[in-house]
């Protein structure tokens, strides 16, 4: 009996050190669509991961250069339970909060295999909101986590980047850790607006951005720039017609 008891208490005590594990990755994140580098930074923990981005500038000259991180930081919140996952936008001054289902990816698993940080990784590829994706996940880690909006891979991403090298998240770090507070949840008391509704928000936002700019080329009475691509990882289809369409 005394060993049973034993064995119980064993168990019990180790599904709650499990419940107090926390992973952290850090990512080098480059998103050739904006000038800047980034990182990205990965919290998970009891089917929620918590990721947000830090801007680095460059600081210094010649072989002074560096980089500097920034307070910037855009975070996105996952709850594996609840199936959705919520983060933030900027439009100009205007920040805005967006709910999303969790599983927008639909991944095709390939039996290509390759290795990063010492970790077995296996290949997946998808198609989503206009670029086409590949990812490197690991299932030698006691997680389920993925950097931005990926999901439903089983493992961890420590890569994915973009057919066009528009964007790539890469892996620098991975770290188990013993924290016994819950991840911080940031958007608990705000407002969120669906993904087709940010949507109108955006269309609107860069019709106004460009009235602004054709609007100081002519008083400087200069070419009024081109607006041919658009500035977002995620290709927001209708934007490529409104934009070209200079009667809208």
């Amino acid at each position: 009996m005394n060993y049973l008891l034993t064995i119980l208490l064993t168990l019990s005590l180790t599904g709650s050190m499990a419940q107090n594990k926390t992973l952290k990755v850090v990512y080098n994140y480059t998103n050739h669509a904006k000038p800047n580098t980034y990182n990205m930074e990965l919290l998970a923990k009891n089917n929620q991961v918590l990721s947000y981005t830090i801007r680095l500038t460059k600081v210094g000259a010649g072989n002074n250069i560096r980089y500097k991180r920034t307070a910037d930081s855009t975070r996105l919140f996952k709850d594996y339970t609840n199936d959705y996952l919520i983060y933030e936008e900027s439009l100009g001054r205007d920040n805005l909060t967006i709910k999303e289902p969790l599983n927008l990816f639909k991944w095709k698993l390939t039996d290509v295999k390759d290795t990063i940080l010492n970790y077995p990784c296996k290949t997946a590829l998808a198609e989503f909101r206009g670029r086409k994706y590949q990812a490197l996940y690991t299932t030698e880690l006691p997680f389920t986590a993925a950097p931005w909006k990926l999901h439903s891979l089983p493992g961890v991403v420590l890569k994915v980047w973009t057919s066009d090298d528009v964007l790539c998240y890469q892996a620098e770090s991975v770290e188990i850790t013993d924290m016994s507070a819950p991840l911080y949840r940031p958007f608990d008391h705000k407002e969120p607006i669906d993904y087709s509704t940010f949507c109108k928000h955006y269309q609107n936002y860069r019709k106004e951005v460009i009235k602004l700019r054709k609007k100081r080329a002519k008083q400087q009475n200069r070419p009024e720039p081109e607006n041919h691509k658009a500035p977002r990882i995620e290709i927001i289809i209708p934007e490529n017609r409104f934009i070209l369409n200079e009667n809208e």
